[in-house]
């Protein structure tokens, strides 16, 4: 007689607790810990039966892994602002790339908030005027670059695509921020 070819796996509110805390205790880093836990999101969704969704337990294992994704997500941008606030008093564009690409762009936001709220008014100013020379020199070159008047050709110019597009959005919360400022 044949083996089964499938198992059925029983997963409690405390099990899924305990499962995401060693997941998040096995990760290298706070980013590794949170795809993890999305994963984990992912895979019970996946292969819940359809007779337990929506019941209070299954409902009961969501949150549990939900809540630690959340406490990761906090910590990660957390960790990601003060990278970040660091990185823009050095005026290093790709690590602020780097950081970028690292989050999703609500994330980016939020850890581009967070890392302002640590610099001081002046910092902020010199940090919105450096971040609208680099983007309008990047623009230049790419221009310059491309041969045609309305083109960007950010690939000849020596500029990677996503160092601007980094660069672009904290000009823009840096602007925004520096404005505040003013007022």
């Amino acid at each position: 007689m044949a083996e089964p070819n499938e198992i059925s796996l029983v997963l409690t509110p405390d099990a899924a607790d305990a499962q995401c805390r060693e997941t998040v205790k096995q990760a290298r880093n706070a980013s590794h810990a949170l795809a993890a836990l999305i994963a984990l999101q992912s895979f019970i969704a996946a292969t819940a039966h359809p007779s337990h969704r929506h019941t209070p337990a299954y409902e009961t294992v969501k949150a549990v892994v939900e809540k630690h994704a959340a406490e990761i997500r906090t910590r990660l941008i957390a960790e990601s602002a003060g990278t970040l606030a660091e990185t823009i008093r050095q005026r290093d564009p790709l690590e602020i790339a780097r950081i970028h690409a690292a989050l999703s762009r609500n994330g980016f936001w939020q850890a581009a908030q967070q890392a302002m709220a640590r610099l001081q008014a002046d910092e902020l100013a010199g940090a919105a005027e450096w971040a609208k020379d680099w983007c309008l020199n990047a623009k230049s070159r790419a221009q310059a670059a491309s041969g045609f008047p309305d083109a960007l050709d950010f690939r000849k110019a020596g500029i990677p695509a996503a160092e601007y597009a980094a660069m672009t959005e904290i000009n823009h919360y840096l602007a925004g921020e520096a404005k505040l400022g003013q007022n």
